[in-house]
């Protein structure tokens, strides 16, 4: 199968899925902490992949967590092999979340969860913040069949099937400029558009991303196939007149 074209932040959590009973929820630390997961039920390594001879793989989600602490929506983004995917989304929709905490409020919030699966057990690395493209597109290594594309590795750039909405935010007389990191998937809709989690309070950040999810476009294709794609759009509010 040929391979078909997320962010970092302070809060990182480390769960060893290996034993068969539910994990106690994280303790997170501060004010302001990241989406805390609680193992439910047991996430094993598939027994197709060692009938196969397959010792090893990896898997990449990037999830969205409401204020409540239910899982809204999930996207996988990357895998070596597609029994492991399986398996990881079985998993995350078994377990529960506790929200994301900004100055001690929960918010919902995004965050991408690195599976790697090893024949002696499982790891789950936790990333919470906002998308970085940069590192994003750089961490897929050759294993992977299944990743983002570039922009560039498109056959052409995205069209929209309507016209994009703009963000509607009450200005102020300064300046703010924000970008918004976010996935076009094979059916041309956008998903999990985040900004950088320093602005998880700001409303000029929130109307950007409110504008992002409703933006549609066809279908993006590289060598004439539908291909997930990362791309990033920087918006400038100007001072009100």
């Amino acid at each position: 199968m040929k391979k078909s074209c997320v962010s970092h932040y302070l809060f990182v959590a480390i769960l060893c899925l290996l034993a068969a009973s539910s994990a106690p929820a994280l303790e997170r630390p501060g004010e302001n902490a990241g989406i805390a997961m609680e193992q439910v039920g047991v996430l094993t390594y598939p027994s197709s992949m060692l009938y196969g001879g397959v010792h090893s793989g990896e898997v990449r989600i990037v999830i969205s967590v409401d204020e409540q602490g239910k899982l809204t929506d999930y996207l996988v983004t990357g895998y070596t092999h597609q029994d492991f995917a399986n398996s990881a989304v079985a998993a995350i929709k078994r377990w529960k979340y506790q929200p994301a905490l900004v100055r001690g409020e929960p918010r919902s919030s995004r965050a991408e969860v690195h599976f790697e699966f090893r024949n002696k057990g499982v790891v789950v690395q936790s990333l919470p913040g906002a998308l970085d493209g940069r590192m994003l597109l750089n961490s897929f290594g050759d294993s992977y069949v299944y990743a983002p594309c570039r922009l560039r590795e498109l056959d052409q750039i995205p069209t929209p099937v309507q016209k994009l909405m703009d963000p509607v935010a009450k200005g102020d007389d300064r300046t703010h400029k924000v970008t918004v990191g976010f996935f076009i998937d094979e059916e041309g809709r956008t998903r999990m558009p985040a900004v950088d989690r320093s602005s998880a309070d700001d409303l000029y950040a929130a109307a950007a991303v409110v504008a992002v999810e409703q933006w549609r476009f066809n279908p993006p294709l590289r060598k004439g196939r539908p291909v997930l794609v990362y791309a990033e759009q920087p918006f400038t509010f100007l001072p009100k007149k």
